[in-house]
């Protein structure tokens, strides 16, 4: 009795998960960017140089009640504020209870103490700092993520290549001296 031949997994046989992924994702930039939007609402409301107050003051002249006035928008922002990042342990969540690796662009947008979506000049700042003596080693360059929420600090190397091995490094000095050869016995021969 032979055994029975098991079918392999396709490539995309984890694809519902992948779609929740990408959704959950999405939602939670869309949340924190209605979030933000509204907050810009309600200040602007407050000094009263928004386009969104002048039509609400339209709509009440007209007649009509608004519906966006200073305390609705800050109920309607209170709830928000932790949606997107409800939306975003979700997805950590999901990535690891099936095992999925996310990618690390999305890893890097977002803090991982406090899931809050890492907008750079928003609500968070990147430097790049150099420890070497006088900043003199590029391979020494970090980048520095710093959440303005929760002041957690994201350390990235800034390498863009990296050393070679030995293999390589013997090869291409086997190669220079090569060429050095072939240039000195053309030379003599001149």
């Amino acid at each position: 009795m032979a055994k029975a031949k098991v079918k392999k997994e396709g490539k995309n046989v984890q694809g519902h998960i992948r779609a929740r992924l990408d959704y959950l994702q999405k939602a939670a930039v869309y949340l924190q960017n209605a979030q933000q939007n509204t907050a810009h609402q309600v200040i602007s409301e407050e000094t009263g140089n928004s386009a969104y107050a002048q039509n609400d003051l339209h709509s009440i002249s007209n007649g009509k009640k608004g519906t966006q006035g200073t305390s609705g928008a800050k109920k309607t922002t209170e709830p928000m504020n932790n949606l997107s990042r409800v939306c975003v342990s979700h997805l950590r969540g999901v990535a690891l209870k099936t095992q999925i690796r996310l990618p690390i662009a999305l890893k890097r947008s977002v803090c991982k103490r406090c899931d809050t979506i890492l907008a750079p000049g928003v609500n968070c700042s990147h430097e790049i700092e150099n420890a070497s003596r006088g900043g003199k080693k590029p391979w020494a360059d970090i980048l520095v993520v710093r959440c303005f929420v929760c002041g957690t600090e994201k350390r990235f190397p800034q390498t863009e290549k990296r050393g070679k091995k030995l293999v390589q490094r013997r090869e291409e000095s086997a190669l220079q001296h090569e060429v050095a050869a072939a240039n000195a016995e053309v030379e003599e021969a001149t």
